[in-house]
């Protein structure tokens, strides 16, 4: 937990200073955006709403669109840290306000190796070879990460000096692998409501 408080420090202060003094993007700029929020799921999840973390770096190459990569931590059943790439399209409403669009990618890495699993299982009935009983069994697993995507919608609102607030809600569809002894690999798909609050510079 300390060390991915660090990281969160680090990835702060180093989006500040590369961002610093910048105004709303406009055709040519860089900008920062940087989030946090939940992924909310279904009460039978381990965690109904981990945490995440991300901040990514983005060039405006047309009026209203952009690219760009980032980085971040997420709390789900292990640590991940996701490393995404990103394409946003915003629509000026007003002076101040842009709604957007933008869909999210990348690939999540493991920062904890092991985890604890339930792996759902049957063994044979005492009476009968022709009758099995389910049953859970708790296995330590090694956690490999996996690929993530997420389309979302918000709005920045923009102050004079700059500085944006987002709000942004979207889904999130991710598949994780874990491997087990004697080469037993087992997949976990997420399907989550994300939801975010950011600020852009």
């Amino acid at each position: 937990m300390k060390k991915s408080l660090l990281l969160i420090t680090i990835l702060l202060f180093t989006t500040v200073l590369l961002s610093f003094s910048q105004q709303p993007p406009v055709k040519g700029k860089f900008y920062n955006l940087t989030e946090g929020g939940v992924l909310v799921g279904n009460s039978k999840d381990e965690k109904k709403a981990p945490f995440i973390f991300h901040s990514s770096m983005n060039y405006y190459f047309h009026n209203n669109i952009s690219t760009g990569i980032g980085i971040g931590l997420e709390y789900l059943s292990e640590t991940y840290l996701p490393i995404t790439a990103n394409i946003m399209c915003q629509f000026k409403k007003e002076n101040s306000v842009f709604p957007f669009f933008r869909l999210r990618t990348g690939y999540q890495i493991a920062l904890e190796s092991a985890t604890v699993s339930y792996l759902y299982n049957y063994y044979p009935s005492l009476s009968s070879s022709y009758i099995y009983y389910p049953y859970y069994a708790v296995e330590r697993m090694d956690a490999k990460g996996g690929w993530m995507i997420d389309p979302m919608a918000g709005i920045v609102v923009y102050g004079k000096s700059g500085l944006g607030i987002s709000i942004a809600a979207g889904y999130r569809y991710q598949k994780l692998k874990y491997t087990y002894e004697n080469d037993y690999v087992l997949w976990k798909e997420y399907n989550r409501l994300i939801l975010t609050l950011g600020i852009t510079f």
